[in-house]
């Protein structure tokens, strides 16, 4: 992860409640280490395979985007950040 990206998501990090923004950061490093790609290069299709490959609980589905949404808008990325599939239950 570059320095600068880095930097932006632990000043997130520092505000706010500590331990769920500290969950999120590590959601974050989750999925860029499962896609093993730089954070640039990480799209929608790369998202969508995430998802399919944990099945998440719908919760924990819910945490991912939270921290994928931060992950874009950390990074500047134009758009909406992909959204987790739909669960049918």
């Amino acid at each position: 992860m570059n320095q600068e990206l880095f930097y932006k998501l632990h000043q997130h990090a520092r505000r706010g409640g500590k331990v769920a923004r500290k969950r999120q950061l590590q959601r974050v490093d989750r999925l860029i280490k499962w896609c093993g790609r730089a954070p640039e290069q990480i799209g929608r299709r790369q998202i969508h395979e995430f998802y399919r490959a944990h099945d998440f609980a719908p919760t924990t589905a819910r945490d991912y985007d939270s921290a994928i949404r931060l992950l874009w808008g950390v990074m500047g990325r134009a758009g909406e950040p992909p959204r987790p599939p739909q669960t049918h239950e």
